[in-house]
């Protein structure tokens, strides 16, 4: 149970909202981190505000998920701004967290996510005299080894960030070694966590009575690739395998929708290549699911059935 004096922590996820659905635009598995990490801290006695910028004009300020567990929307530049603008309203979200901050009670620790985040935290290690931690989820060095080139203002601040931050959790021992050897960030201020799975969700079960479950076929080959559509995500390899499989009975479902700015182009770039290919009866596309509905039943494969929307209620949000 959480109490007066329960530590306190300010999550900062400017660019995901862990209130958004995996898979549309820009969200992703970021959010889906953000909003596991905030449950599992209230759970264990954290109260955690987790800041995020207004995506939605009709989003309450404030969304109470779970005792313990807050989220609030700030202000900051027009709510449907691609990802590739929102360096420039880091300001204003500064602004709005401080405003948050200073109308109800000083936190413990700042928590940082992503590089934009992390310019903000940093910013309030120094304003607030807090500790900072850091988790970058992407690495702008790293994303340049296999030629996605980021702007140079997103490598400068990375490196602020890491020279500054207290820790930084890093997810695998390969990130670590990125951190240090790209970026001379010091390991003994590294700490890996590797992600963890929801077991009740996520679980070996029966592989017939699933295919059955979705209404396919249960003997059928199946392969499934779930992630937003844009070229660092490779559909494209998933198709190819299809092709190249000795079964002509297999099939694919790809579940997410096109994501960033390049998405569209990269959808109908996938889509020209199951054409050409000559799988256009054995690739399937499901929109994106929540989280929690993805090891079961695919929107789409029901058709006018088993829809979610969101619920904008402080106890969950999403309903189906």
């Amino acid at each position: 149970m959480l109490g007066a004096d329960s530590l306190r922590v300010a999550m900062l996820s400017l660019h995901s909202s862990p209130l958004t659905q995996p898979g549309v635009g820009d969200s992703g598995g970021m959010n889906v981190y953000v909003r596991e990490l905030a449950s599992s801290l209230a759970q264990a006695g954290l109260h955690t505000d987790v800041y995020v910028r207004r995506w939605d004009e009709e989003v309450a300020d404030e969304v109470l998920v779970e005792p313990g567990f807050r989220v609030v929307h700030v202000e900051a530049g027009a709510p449907h701004l691609p990802k590739e603008a929102l360096a420039g309203v880091v300001d204003q979200f500064l602004r709005g967290v401080r405003s948050d901050i200073d109308r109800h009670q000083l936190p413990d620790v700042v928590h940082a996510n992503y590089w934009l985040s992390g310019v903000v935290g940093h910013r309030l290690k120094h304003e607030l005299d807090l500790p900072l931690v850091s988790t970058f989820h992407t690495l702008a060095r790293v994303k340049a080894e296999t030629g996605d080139t980021e702007p140079q203002r997103r490598i400068d601040a990375e490196s602020g960030v890491i020279g500054c931050s207290d820790v930084i959790i890093a997810n695998a021992e390969a990130e670590a070694d990125q951190l240090v050897e790209l970026y001379g960030a010091d390991r003994d201020r590294i700490e890996v966590v590797p992600p963890g799975v929801v077991h009740a969700f996520f679980s070996p079960g029966d592989r017939e009575g699933a295919r059955r479950a979705l209404g396919r076929d249960p003997h059928r080959p199946s392969l499934l690739f779930v992630g937003r559509v844009q070229p660092l995500k490779g559909v494209d390899i998933a198709i190819r395998a299809l092709s190249e499989m000795r079964s002509r009975d297999a099939e694919l479902v790809i579940v997410g929708g096109a994501s960033g700015s390049e998405g569209p182009a990269e959808m109908a770039r996938v889509g020209s290549l199951v054409d050409v290919l000559g799988l256009g009866s054995r690739v399937s596309f499901v929109e994106p699911q929540p989280h929690h509905r993805r090891p079961t039943r695919p929107g789409n494969l029901y058709p006018g059935k088993w829809r979610c929307r969101a619920e904008r209620s402080s106890r969950s949000y999403w309903q189906c």
